[in-house]
């Protein structure tokens, strides 16, 4: 993980993401993390159909999978974790890099 990604999630207290391989042609996916306020940190999945993004149109709770992957206390444990959903720690990144649907 680069240097300013982890300043990102330690200083910051801000999440970072990178896009992930699906399953489906039909949906985006990304991965996540998040600083939690008791200083362990979330990883998650989140995958949205390719028609919301593609033609921006709003979407909800409902049209989005999320996937809790775990919530560990170290950095190098996230890291791990995102490797474990086949994505490069190397590619996290500040959200609007990746299209992340906040």
């Amino acid at each position: 993980m680069r240097t300013e990604v982890k300043n990102r999630l330690v200083m910051s207290h801000a999440l970072v993401s990178a896009r992930k391989e699906v399953a489906s042609p039909d949906v985006y996916g990304w991965v996540w993390i998040t600083p939690l306020s008791d200083g362990t940190f979330k990883v998650s999945t989140v995958e949205v159909p390719k028609h919301l993004v593609d033609e921006d149109i709003c979407f909800f709770e409902d049209d989005i999978v999320r996937t809790h992957i775990g919530t560990v206390a170290d950095i190098s444990e996230a890291e791990a974790l995102v490797v474990g959903v086949g994505v490069d720690p190397e590619d996290l990144n500040v959200p609007w890099h990746n299209d992340f649907p906040l």
